[in-house]
């Protein structure tokens, strides 16, 4: 029982591992990033109101990263995660919407899939894993031999009886 678990452990680990690093931000256009992308902008602080709201640094160019949620009129509406809540095994992300005029975005990147950092890691876990299971293997192989049947040389017949 306890390895299954720490075998899903294992799953679950590899995977936010792989998903992490698969990622990478691009520059692009804010106009033509589809609803439900995710983003990264750098904004002036003085133009977005709704940045006091944040717990942001005090950085006169904060950086915005979440989801594009809609857009209004001619502004974006950027979901921004602030935390997690937790109710018995169901969480919840708990995010804050922030209105981001256009003139207040200084630069604009969107979150693409990278394939050669997939592959290489991807490329990575095989190795590793082919690697434990040599050297699981050669452990296994430098235990004592299983005995083996009796060579003909020791066996005697104790009683014969002929039938026929």
């Amino acid at each position: 029982m306890e390895h299954k678990a720490l075998s899903k452990v294992g799953v679950v680990t590899n995977l936010v591992l792989v998903l992490a690093g698969c990622f990478n931000y691009v520059p692009t256009d804010f106009t033509t990033v589809p609803v439900g992308e995710d983003i990264r902008l750098v904004v002036n602080r003085e133009r977005v109101p709704d940045l006091s709201e944040l717990t942001l640094q005090d950085d006169p160019a904060p950086t915005l990263q979440g989801t594009l949620e809609r857009r209004e009129d001619a502004s974006l509406i950027v979901r921004i995660p602030v935390g997690r809540r937790a109710e018995g095994f169901h969480s919840v992300a708990l995010g804050q919407a922030i209105q981001v005029h256009p003139d207040a975005i200084i630069s604009a990147e969107l979150r693409v899939l990278d394939g050669f950092k997939t592959a290489g890691i991807i490329a990575g876990m095989i190795a590793g894993a082919t690697t434990l299971l040599l050297l699981g293997m050669d452990a296994m192989s430098d235990q004592a031999p299983l005995p083996q049947p009796d060579p003909p040389d020791f066996r005697m017949r104790l009683i014969s009886i002929p039938i026929g």
